[in-house]
């Protein structure tokens, strides 16, 4: 595992920047959030290709409709509450219904305002937009799939939902071992099919660690990545759990309507298999303070989550 970090911002205002000067198309849309979200190289390089609507999520969905209605490619950018939540009615209407070729991109997303408290903490976004029809959901947890999330939405024809990480990190893999495709999940660790961790977004490094700490201490585990939420890969989940004892689901988000609200959808019916297990947050995010002590408190960081599996499989 690599320890070199990265700001996910700054490789997303890479990107976009690159994507936007090779296709006029291309149209970024802040809601007083370029700064915050990476998007001002973007805005000074190509001021033509920018539009600032201000704190107004939710004309900022209708614009970005008429855009793509026009054969733009809007990209439109809010921190993530904001941009799911106050915005819903508009992306699901406008965007969803209509098929429309916008792509939102949620910022600092998950409990990454961690000292602003709930109302700038998003761990409902994810449940959210997966319910909107034609919506891709993707759910980047390191800054080569922050890269590729942009790229293969750019590409995507209709509606792609960005859940963005805010803080530096690191990745689990050397890029040369990644394979990322849209709709599809990866293999990051096989030992063993004792124990599966599917993991999903900003948890990917914990869910690796949590991993490799029990197969030090002799169990089998296979760790499953998930940046594509909608559509999940099916067929990686049905061959991963066919044979396991027991899977555990991993992300930095609400445990009703999330990741693993997901993987239960697809993996229910199934009659073989162990017991799944969803690590998430229980019901609200009501704490404030560093964000990865805000981690820890729910369970979330690799120390609590080995605590967690073992005290399952111990039992």
């Amino acid at each position: 595992m690599t320890v070199k970090q990265r700001n996910p911002r700054d490789v997303f205002g890479e990107v976009l920047l690159e994507l936007g000067r090779e296709n006029e198309s291309i149209v970024a849309v802040s809601c007083d959030s370029g700064a915050g979200s990476g998007m001002d190289p973007f805005k000074q390089a190509l001021p033509h290709q920018y539009l600032e609507v201000g704190i107004n999520e939710q004309n900022a969905i209708g614009v970005c409709a008429g855009l793509a209605e026009g054969g733009s490619i809007p990209i439109v950018s809010a921190i993530a509450p904001f941009i799911s939540m106050r915005a819903f009615e508009q992306v699901r209407n406008d965007l969803g219904y209509t098929n429309m070729n916008v792509k939102v991109i949620g910022s600092s997303s998950g409990l990454s305002h961690s000292a602003l408290g709930s109302t700038h903490q998003a761990i409902e976004d994810l449940s959210l937009m997966r319910v909107i029809p034609n919506m891709v959901v993707l759910n980047p947890g390191d800054c080569y799939e922050v890269e590729m999330s942009l790229r293969e939405a750019i590409k995507h024809k209709g509606p792609v939902y960005i859940r963005m990480p805010r803080h530096p990190m690191a990745e689990p893999l050397e890029v040369s071992q990644r394979n990322f495709k849209l709709g599809k999940g990866e293999v990051l660790m096989n030992t063993g099919d004792e124990i599966v961790i599917a993991v999903s977004g900003t948890l990917t490094v914990d869910g690796l660690m949590t991993g490799k700490i029990l197969d030090e201490m002799g169990y089998g585990v296979k760790v499953l990545n998930f940046t594509t939420v909608k559509p999940l890969d099916t067929e990686l989940l049905y061959e991963a759990y066919k044979n396991a004892k027991y899977l555990f689901t991993l992300e930095e988000h609400s445990q009703i309507g999330g990741f693993g609200s997901a993987v239960l959808e697809v993996l229910g019916p199934v009659k073989q298999g162990g017991p799944i297990h969803s690590v998430g947050i229980a019901d609200g995010s009501f704490n404030t303070g560093p964000y990865r002590e805000l981690l820890g408190a729910y369970g979330l960081s690799w120390e609590k989550v080995v605590e967690r599996i073992l005290n399952v499989i111990q039992k």
